[in-house]
Order: C-alpha cells, then structure tokens, then sequence
C-alpha cells in the first residue's frame, strides 16, 4: 500500500493508536507515528487533536512494532490485575475498597484503572473496551513477531490459557473476563480440596 501510494505522491505513515474506545473518547489515547519525519512531524496538530501525547518512533513499521511491544504489556498488565482483584476477594476484602487502594499504589497500571471496575463488579458485557475475540487476534500477531525477532515471552506466553479460556466462555466479553477464568478455576480448587 505504501509503495502503491508513493506512485500517486502520497505518503502513508504507520501510526498505530494505544488505547480503548472509551480512552479515545476522553482524548487519552497515545499515537505511534513512524514514516517520513518531515510528514510525521507535519500531522501532529492533527494527532494532538485527538490523542493525550504522540510519539515519532522511527521509520515505516516502527509504529507497528511499538504497538506489539506495548499490547504485550497490556496482556500481561490485564491478567495480574485480575489475578490481584481475585486475591483480594478470596482473601475477604471488599472488591471496590480493594481496586481504590490498589490504584493507590505501586502496583497500578492503566489496564487496571481501564478494567478493574469491571473485574469489581463481575461484568464484563456492558462497558466492553476490547472484544475478546478481536484480542485474540492480537495475541497471536504479538506471539509471531515476538517469535520472528528471536524474544522469549514467558509472562506473555503465561497468559494465553486464560484469555483462549475467557474467550471460549463468550468471545464477545471484555478481555478483562480473564478475572472470572481465575475465579472459576479458584473455586474449582477449593471444590478440590474439600
């Protein structure tokens, strides 16, 4: 497409977005620019029109990669806020008092401010930020890029399992349904050991 539109005097860049729906729609959205610098640096009214921040990240594609390095980050990020929120309730703790001190603190990330309301509640249909099904697609190009570019991804690779289980439970579910996989399969061990 690049080179198709080169021949008409058009410049494709490669500017994958990071962020949800709803992200988008505060203006909280990061842009991943690479291609011609000149062209990057002469869109960025356009870009701080609708994002939070913008970053030139290098030639055509670099965009692409940024955003597999960063979608891993949001994998392993959603299922250890999932994983915590669980340990919080199956310890006794109060799931909305549990997810506002957790924010608090050292182990916050983005992923659990955009999923752990979710994970407090139980529902993972209503607000859905990123469809399950359409996640998985994105595992598997981070898993073949990770594996071209020679990357062990162990705590990646560790979070499959959970995101084929929730997504086998209904596909249509916010990825952060990875919460009730854990709960089910922590219950299931309780049932075990009775």
């Amino acid at each position: 497409a690049r080179a198709a539109l080169a021949r008409r005097g058009a410049t494709l860049l490669d500017c994958p977005l990071s962020g949800t729906g709803s992200q988008a729609r505060a203006k909280d959205i990061t842009v991943y620019a690479s291609g011609d610098p000149a062209v990057c640096r002469s869109i960025v009214p356009v870009l701080e029109g609708f994002s939070r921040v913008n970053y030139y990240v290098g030639p055509f594609g670099n965009g692409s990669k940024m955003k597999f390095a960063a979608n891993l980050l949001v994998a392993i990020h959603n299922v250890a806020a999932a994983e915590a929120m669980v340990l919080a309730m199956k310890s006794g703790l109060d799931p909305a008092l549990s997810y506002k001190v957790l924010t608090d603190g050292a182990g916050n990330s983005r992923m659990f401010q955009v999923r752990g309301p979710m994970m407090v509640k139980g529902d993972y249909s209503s607000d859905v930020t990123m469809k399950l099904a359409v996640w998985q697609k994105d595992m598997n190009v981070i898993a073949d890029f990770a594996k071209a570019n020679g990357c062990p991804t162990p705590l990646f690779a560790a979070t499959a399992p959970l995101y084929l289980a929730a997504t086998a439970n209904d596909p249509m579910e916010d990825t952060g349904a990875v919460c009730a996989v854990i709960e089910q399969r922590g219950d299931r061990r309780q049932l075990v050991e009775r």
